[in-house]
């Protein structure tokens, strides 16, 4: 937890040409002119647009090179763990151990300018001494310590991340009127530099991946729904449908209607979605059996199905296929989309997005398999509703329940409902999840990474745990060797169920009704 301490706006007078600053608490300076700086004996450049850690009780030295007026952009603030949780008593430590090291500076190649120009806008703030404004402050806080954390990160490690939110957000917001410079901005980059970047990281123009993504969403629309081609044009970003249809013929080769009215496909590779696609009856062809592609829990139903982990296009290369279908996350993936597409048709789905029952609707009306998606998802609400009646007298009214998911690092994911058969829970059974968990997770359908200090704020009556091959084989001795979770698990009041990780990695389709019977069957155990 973060708190603000101080913020400072200093005029280095022009005359001046050294500054001492000495810092009683951790410290993030900037500057609006280059400067050099002094810590320890080593002389730094801090240059304009570029921000400087400083640990507590230390004195940098400031010069200039030039007789010039310069503002230094001060912030002081404190950085507490939680140590002590009790009904009546939270009891908040200072702790430094997870800030950066003395002396650490975001250059300005890697430093989102969002993050300066936030600080000087916390700076420059006045106190009105209201409770809203302390908590706008500390927001503030928090953005900028998280962007300047960022940015000390190796530059390829920090490029991947941007990219991978450049193209989360083009996947988000290809229905609107997106250019290359309003992408550059809110990603911190100037136009022509993002670019560059772009094309080198993905291996597309942005003009033209923008392009990619409205005729594969424009793709999925003709083949799930009745709308008109304006209709669709609109929904993927464009004006009409006769630019529409020009620019998907120019890149899908066929006009709309002709690509709508195709044989509906039967020889299908699956990079995800094999669950999917067994809830409708249809066995993938082939499918990479990776855990997070394919759950180890829908092996025997793909008995036959070839295994394309070790060798994929190779194998592919030597296959008669209708469709492939990929998830939208392989726009990162260089040449991977144009490779696959020498092979056979292919068709980009959401990913991580839909409802899970939405998601069986969805691949079924695209391969005319709309009766058999109704089947099975009433089948699981059948399930799920006789099974909520017995879980009456299993779990009190005001019990609650959650999933967690344990990392190598000891963090904790809290997934939505999207993820990990969370929907189980949640959608199907109508649990109720502790509070936080509704107000963090579920109301803003968004995962939640926590570390261990604060789960007992999260933790429910009944909490399914996710953990891998090791820690789940050795339940619970690994956990009883950390504080947090020793005491949810000595709590009478938690019970606390162990699931394996490479099990619950996906949960599509029938994959998600087989994690259901693995979870209802530890509830009913209790």
């Amino acid at each position: 937890m973060y708190r603000l301490m101080d913020t400072a706006i200093i005029e280095w007078k022009e005359k001046v040409n050294t500054y001492s600053l000495h810092t009683k608490f951790p410290t993030l300076l900037a500057c609006d002119v280059a400067t050099k700086i002094s810590l320890d004996g080593k002389w730094l450049c801090l240059d304009k647009n570029e921000m400087i850690y400083l640990s507590a009780g230390k004195i940098a030295k400031l010069e200039k090179a030039n007789h010039q007026v310069v503002h230094l952009y001060i912030v002081s603030f404190q950085m507490y763990s939680l140590t002590e949780e009790n009904a009546d008593l939270l009891l908040y430590r200072v702790d430094h151990k997870q800030l950066p090291a003395h002396g650490s500076i975001a250059s300005v190649e890697t430093l989102s300018y969002r993050a300066v120009t936030l600080l000087q806008e916390l700076v420059g703030e006045l106190d009105l001494g209201e409770q809203h404004f302390h908590s706008r402050q500390n927001f503030l806080l928090e953005e900028i310590l998280h962007l300047f954390i960022q940015a000390l990160k190796p530059y390829k490690e920090k490029v991947d991340l941007i990219m991978r939110e450049a193209l989360a957000y083009i996947n988000r917001h290809y229905d609107q009127n997106l250019n290359r410079s309003q992408l550059a901005e809110l990603m911190g980059f100037n136009p022509s530099y993002f670019s560059r970047l772009f094309q080198q990281q993905i291996g597309r123009s942005f003009s033209n991946h923008l392009m990619r993504v409205r005729i594969d969403k424009a793709k999925m629309y003709l083949l799930s729904t009745d709308a008109t081609l304006n209709e669709i044009a609109r929904k993927v970003g464009y004006t009409d449908g006769l630019y529409l249809s020009r620019k998907f013929k120019q890149i899908v080769g066929v006009s709309p209607s002709e690509y709508r009215y195709r044989p509906k496909p039967r020889r299908i590779v699956a990079f995800q979605y094999s669950g999917d696609l067994l809830a409708l009856g249809i066995q993938p062809i082939a499918a990479p059996f990776t855990p997070w592609e394919v759950s180890p829990l829908i092996h025997r139903e793909l008995s036959g199905t070839i295994d394309l982990e070790q060798d994929r296009t190779h194998q592919l290369e030597k296959m008669d296929i209708d469709l492939i279908i990929v998830p939208e996350y392989l726009y990162y993936c260089p040449g991977k989309l144009e490779k696959l597409e020498q092979l056979a048709p292919i068709l980009v789905l959401p990913w991580n997005q839909l409802d899970r029952l939405e998601e069986v609707k969805l691949i079924g009306k695209i391969l005319g398999c709309e009766a058999e998606a109704t089947m099975w998802v009433e089948h699981y609400q059948s399930i799920t509703h006789t099974a909520a009646a017995k879980l009456e007298f299993i779990i009190q009214p005001h019990e609650t329940v959650g999933l967690y998911e344990v990392w190598e690092d000891h963090t904790i994911c809290i997934w939505n409902t999207t993820a990990r058969a969370t929907y189980n829970l949640y959608n199907g059974l109508k649990l109720t999840p502790p509070p936080r968990i509704q107000q963090e997770v579920l109301e803003v359908n968004s995962h939640l990474f926590i570390e261990e200090n604060i789960l007992s704020n999260y933790a429910a009556n009944h909490m399914f745990v996710v953990l891998t091959e090791d820690y789940y084989q050795d339940f619970p001795n690994k956990l009883l060797k950390h504080k947090a979770w020793k005491q949810l698990l000595e709590d009478p009041t938690r019970n606390i169920y162990p699931i394996k990780l490479n099990d619950f990695w996906c949960n599509d389709g029938l994959t998600l009704e087989k994690q259901l019977s693995i979870m209802l069957e530890k509830l009913y155990n209790h």
